[in-house]
């Protein structure tokens, strides 16, 4: 698989991923991990080569970059617009155990910090039926806390995960293998 915007970015790519593997992409800034997973996830087009998932998988995208089709949306509004079925208290229990309650549900998506928004974005993944989880960076915003609750979430979700992670310590324990692409 190659990849890339206007020029090629990655080329020649060629791995693959057990079903229930825990991967971690990893590799310099700039080498092109979020282009690879935006390909993967069908948002840009590969350049050369295919790639394909088992017809079992149903992913779960995490994106790096903290971007909203409505920023002036609250947690609740944009957990409901998503989960029409749930009710506000539903909701609102959801969004306190990924750590955003109170005023922060209320509160214009816009107007939270970035790791505020980090926490409603994996709120939104763990109600997503998923069981293969792709993820841009999403330790880059959180605290220490909220790292480690990610962490344990993802050493004991049952499916497939791949990360892209400059953090070493935070995968360390669990990942079971690293594609490092600066070596591809």
């Amino acid at each position: 698989l190659s990849v890339a915007y206007h020029y090629p970015i990655l080329q020649n790519l060629n791995f693959s991923i057990a079903g229930g593997q825990k991967a971690v992409i990893t590799g310099f800034n700039g080498i092109g991990k979020s282009t690879l997973l935006k390909t993967l996830i069908g948002q840009i087009p590969a350049m050369q080569g295919k790639y394909e998932f088992s017809r079992q998988v149903t992913l779960g995208y995490f994106e790096q970059d903290l971007v909203w089709q409505d920023m002036k949306k609250n947690p609740v509004q944009i957990i409901s617009d998503a989960f029409a079925k749930l009710s506000e208290k539903e909701i609102r229990k959801h969004l306190a155990r990924c750590g955003i309650s109170g005023k922060k549900a209320m509160q214009s998506v816009g107007t939270l910090s970035g790791g505020e928004q980090a926490k409603v974005k994996i709120c939104l993944m763990t109600l997503s039926s998923c069981n293969f989880l792709i993820m841009d960076e999403p330790t880059n915003h959180l605290d220490m806390q909220a790292k480690e609750a990610l962490k344990s979430a993802l050493a004991e979700f049952d499916g497939t995960v791949l990360l892209v992670s400059h953090e070493e310590s935070f995968y360390r324990d669990w990942a079971q293998r690293i594609i490092d692409i600066a070596e591809k």
